[in-house]
């Protein structure tokens, strides 16, 4: 019995070139890409980093809490 592999199909130049030349011309502030192997392309917008979570002391100590 032998394992079927799924194929990957990156997208190429030409298609993420398009995909970020689009966001730009929706106005939208292009701070990075993302592809996956089936093909998806994922605009990641400047600025657009998560915020850090805070665990519950360090929420504390900075709000000055713990004396």
């Amino acid at each position: 019995m032998t394992a079927l592999r799924k194929e990957s199909h990156y997208p190429g130049k030409v298609a993420i070139k398009r995909a970020v030349e689009a966001a730009k011309a929706c106005g939208i502030e292009v701070g990075g890409f993302e592809v996956t192997p089936d093909g998806v392309i994922r605009i990641i917008r400047q600025g657009n980093e998560p915020a850090a979570q805070q665990d519950e002391f360090s929420q504390w100590l900075a709000a000055g809490k713990l004396g």
